[in-house]
């Protein structure tokens, strides 16, 4: 698996170029050396925890895709005719042709996309890249502008000549009736990929869903997650905000069961949707996991006693009162392991902090920078419980 020496292959004065930087909200850090802004994360994030007294690890290790060029998913704004990200200075979208956080393949995909001359004053757009290289585009336009883009019909041709096309808040598919559009319910389709070991595993859902934002990048993510499993054996794991099952599937590798958790139908379509699709080599996989519908931040009905290991990916809002169930148990019933993510610090440490509060102590843990030249960074946690 990468370690933090991963990082000693990058030239310690390596800057991203950008013909925007000095306008685009976009990049927070394109004026710092790669290697100063993986070092300033790492400092942001112990002196986050150290000042909640959060016992720490001996060092907080570090991993990386790469400093640029990584991201499979593009959410643009559109306002007077200008395709970008908002400006630094003040709120008003920059018209941006190239970006140097995109892949080659999203990257394209902006070019042709940019073709479009939108009769709109205002909208945002998703852009994907999935992972067998087909192009998804989610528009997301007041009620009274898809209206108008659906009786334009020209452009929906053009894009669906291009890409697979979702419209609106919920995510409706334009289908062509040989006179009109017609918007039909949300499909499946696979815009993500899990991974069990070497072995790729397709997510199904939609454009406009929450996926980690680089395929690259995501490989790390399920190889930590898989080797922190790993030191559970014949593990029973319950998996708090499961989404359409990135960190379902490699934990599964390891775990001999999983209750994937999860209050979005539409996401838990997905995942019950790329668990009837494995591979032969995974099928036995599907066998292992139940899965269940909830507002877990409210309240849970599961019983921790019944589990060795828990797996959290919650909202930037945490996990609030999931963790209340815990802290009614013994020490000798709470779960041995507990595995945190989080693209939030701020709130993973609140929940930090309760963790500790239950017995729980940091064994390993990493910053993932999937979003190099920005102050954001997702954080995985590896805590232990105490011996009884």
């Amino acid at each position: 698996m990468p370690n933090f020496h991963d990082f000693e292959t990058f030239d310690k004065d390596l800057k991203v170029k950008c013909p925007y930087a000095q306008d685009c909200g976009g990049c927070q850090l394109l004026e710092r050396p790669y290697k100063d802004q993986i070092e300033g994360k790492k400092a942001e994030l112990l002196q986050l925890l150290k000042g909640a007294n959060i016992p720490l690890p001996a060092d907080i290790k570090a991993l990386s895709a790469g400093a640029s060029h990584l991201r499979d998913r593009l959410d643009f704004s559109l306002q007077d005719g200008r395709l970008g990200l908002y400006r630094k200075d003040r709120h008003e979208v920059l018209d941006i042709e190239v970006c140097a956080q995109l892949s080659p393949e999203l990257q394209s995909w902006l070019t042709d996309f940019r073709q479009i001359q939108w009769p709109f004053k205002k909208g945002s757009f998703r852009l994907r890249i999935a992972p067998h290289g087909r192009r998804g585009v989610w528009i997301d336009l007041a009620n009274i502008d898809i209206k108008t883009l659906l009786d334009e019909q020209n452009i929906l041709k053009k894009l669906q000549a291009q890409a697979f096309v979702e419209i609106g808040q919920r995510r409706k598919v334009p289908v062509w009736t040989g006179a009109e559009f017609k918007l039909r319910d949300p499909e499946h389709h696979t815009w993500f990929q899990s991974w069990v070991g070497e072995v790729p595993v397709d997510l199904y859902c939609q454009v406009a869903s929450f996926t980690q934002p680089s395929h690259k990048a995501n490989k790390l993510i399920c190889d930590v997650i898989a080797s922190w499993v790993q030191k559970a054996p014949s593990s029973r794991v319950i998996e708090f905000g499961s989404g359409i099952g990135n960190l379902t599937f490699p934990a599964l590798s390891e775990a001999d069961s999983l209750l994937a958790c999860e209050i979005d139908d539409l996401s838990l379509q997905g995942l019950e949707h790329s668990l009837n699709q494995l591979p032969p080599s995974l099928a036995h996989l599907k066998n292992r996991v139940q899965i269940y519908r909830g507002d877990f931040q409210k309240k849970l009905t599961q019983d921790f006693s019944d589990f060795d290991l828990i797996l959290a990916n919650p909202p930037r809002s945490g996990l609030m009162n999931f963790l209340n169930p815990l802290k009614e148990l013994s020490l000798p019933q709470r779960p041995e392991f507990f595995i945190y993510m989080s693209c939030f610090p701020e709130s993973m440490t609140r929940d930090l902090v309760t963790l500790n509060e239950c017995d729980y102590q940091i064994q390993e843990l990493y910053i993932l920078d999937q979003f190099p030249q920005t102050s954001h960074y997702e954080v995985l946690t590896l805590l232990q419980r105490k011996k009884a």
